[in-house]
């Protein structure tokens, strides 16, 4: 393993708990099962009275949320224990156990969600006219608009139960499987072993034969577990469908269109806009190989950066960076955003059995989110750093508004993280000087930006090819996986990039198909709203600040469209999308002006 960038930054959990055998943890488990009994007795005969008892709704919720809060902590302390050691036995027969407890005592709710779901229709209107529940009024509303998908209580609980050794068992499996892969490289004449994100950080440096071998090593270590990979999708393919026909669901991505409060007809047309631009991607690979001197790249080669590579940037730097940027736009940001190093709410440091890639943890109200990052020290670490704070920021200002709304869907949730990579690289723009530099800058901007916006629909497109083949013959070969994975790749790049045999191998590794089928919309989504909504905070800054930090303090209290709406933006409007992708189809035309400005 390599130098280590962010040695020792690791999380400090005790705001949780202190330890796994904590004896506060087994209280609140305890404690949330007392009073999950008591709810349910104290509130199920309202339910069982048809109408004849008056709900009292206000006193529920309150009382529904204080066990949610007791129940969260325990899970997001096992489910962060695991995701910093998956190689460790005892930490994944924890989180299990965890996890087994707390779907036991949940039962004992699901009465009111189903029962609730299935409320007369002027009754709801009525209870939700109260001002007493003005506050949870929207997570209300989502819970009816499940109410076609929403089984028996009984049906309810055994779906339940069952998630614990079907998908929610298969995306440890995979955590573990990934995590656990050592990618060997050569480096100085000798073997060595690298970590996932190791392995992918080298696709970025500017020595070519070091690329080819980061992505043959990749393809390596992905293509031994091939078999346990394919297996392992096929489950998770095979749950899903499974519950589209239990609960009748129109379309494989109706469930996580609803979580996101956005219609099919609407993501169909994301898609369709992205898809649309695709020759912008094509016209930029054709500039980036002439830059790096190519006849044509290879997919190993797209992300290499133009120019020398830079050097790596320690942590305690890239905290500076980043920092600085959040306060160009607000103190309050930056102060925010300081709380997680000071407070150590970040774990950053690379080791062997680390979950991959990156995330921003929600907690309680009353506490704060917990980031994991594998920070390189790469510029583009610096960037991930930016955009995980970003969730932090968003996630800590929407605690105000309860444990239900709390939670932004994945549409609005992308937003601030989006933004604050903006905010950094802009920052860093504006203070370089160097025509050469800037050029490597914008490239490495644009490069991050098509792998947010263009490769995240492209992967959107391969899973509802694969969920489509799947619910059409049944469990998927990996050669059929893999066919689908190069023609849905293939599709976007055309001739501007060559696949190379190891391209096939690209869908095995992408957590999001396992942990959260078809999230992978959801950034694209963001990023060019996030476009627009730049373009707002660029025309008037000062206004822009406090409506922005309304929007974040809302979570998931209002629906995408009215947030979307405070800063006078119509997500609904047919052609929103194309202002995102013309400013996209900008920095490439600003690109090729600073390439031909090169030469001179």
């Amino acid at each position: 393993m390599s130098e280590n960038m962010a040695q020792g930054v690791r999380w400090d959990l005790s705001d949780l708990y202190r330890s796994t055998g904590d004896p506060a943890l087994e209280a609140d488990l305890k404690d949330a099962e007392t009073l999950a009994l008591e709810f349910e007795k104290k509130y199920r005969p309202f339910f069982e009275s048809n109408g004849s008892s008056p709900l009292p709704l206000a006193g529920l919720l309150r009382d529904y949320k204080e066990i949610l809060t007791r129940l969260t902590k325990p899970g997001v302390f096992a489910h962060l224990s695991f995701a910093a050691k998956t190689d460790d036995p005892a930490l994944g027969a924890f989180l299990q156990k965890i996890q087994h407890r707390i779907t036991q005592i949940s039962c004992h709710l699901l009465f009111f969600e189903v029962s609730w779901a299935r409320f007369d229709e002027r009754a709801v209107k009525k209870f939700l006219s109260d001002s007493a529940i003005a506050g949870d009024r929207h997570y209300l509303e989502k819970l009816r608009a499940q109410a076609p998908h929403t089984l028996a209580e009984n049906e309810e609980k055994i779906m339940a139960m069952k998630s614990l050794t079907s998908a929610q068992a298969f995306s440890r499996l995979f955590d573990e499987v990934v995590n656990k892969i050592a990618f060997t490289v050569e480096i100085g004449g000798r073997r060595v072993e690298k970590t996932e994100s190791e392995v992918l950080s080298l696709l970025h440096s500017s020595d070519r034969p070091q690329r080819k071998m980061a992505s043959e090593s990749l393809a390596e270590g992905l293509k031994s577990h091939t078999h346990l990979l394919t297996y392992i999708y096929n489950m998770i393919l095979a749950d899903h469908r499974l519950s589209l026909e239990i609960r009748k669901y129109p379309h494989p991505m109706e469930p996580r269109n609803l979580a996101n409060e956005i219609d099919l007809k609407s993501v169909l047309h994301l898609i369709e806009s992205v898809k649309g631009a695709y020759p912008i991607v094509r016209r930029f690979y054709r500039l980036k190989a002439k830059l790096l001197g190519l006849e044509k790249l290879s997919d190993y080669d797209r992300y290499a950066p133009i120019g020398e590579d830079r050097e790596k940037i320690d942590f305690k730097t890239c905290r500076e960076i980043v920092l600085e940027g959040y306060r160009a736009f607000s103190p309050k940001a930056a102060e925010i955003a300081g709380e997680f190093f000071d407070k150590r709410w970040i774990d950053a440091e690379i080791r062997q059995g680390k979950q991959g890639g990156g995330f921003c943890c929600q907690t309680t109200p009353e506490l704060h989110p917990y980031i994991l990052v594998n920070y390189t020290g790469s510029l583009r670490d610096v960037m991930t750093v930016a955009h995980e704070l970003g969730h932090g920021l968003h996630q800590f200002l929407a605690r105000k508004v309860g444990i239900l709304e709390s939670d932004a869907p994945l549409t609005m949730a992308e937003t601030a993280s989006v933004f604050g990579e903006m905010l950094i690289f802009e920052k860093l723009f504006d203070d370089e000087k160097d025509p050469h530099k800037r050029l490597g800058l914008i490239c490495g901007k644009i490069d991050d930006n098509f792998a947010t916006v263009f490769r995240q629909i492209a992967m959107t497109d391969f899973e509802l090819a694969a969920h489509g083949a799947g619910i059409a013959g049944g469990e998927l070969s990996s050669q059929t996986l893999e066919k689908l994975w190069v023609k849905t790749s293939a599709e976007m790049y055309g001739d501007s990039v060559e696949l190379t045999d190891n391209a096939r191998h690209g869908w095995k590794y992408i957590p999001h198909f396992i942990h959260t089928p078809f999230y992978c919309y959801a950034y694209a989504f963001a990023q060019l709203f996030v476009l627009c909504l730049y373009q707002k905070y660029k025309e008037d800054k000062n206004a822009f600040v406090p409506r922005y930090f309304e929007m974040l303090s809302l979570g998931g209290s209002k629906r995408p469209h009215d947030i979307a709406g405070l800063a006078g933006l119509d997500i609904g409007q047919k052609d929103f999308w194309r202002a995102g992708i013309n400013f996209l189809e900008t920095l490439v035309k600003q690109a090729e002006t600073l390439a031909a400005e090169r030469k001179r």
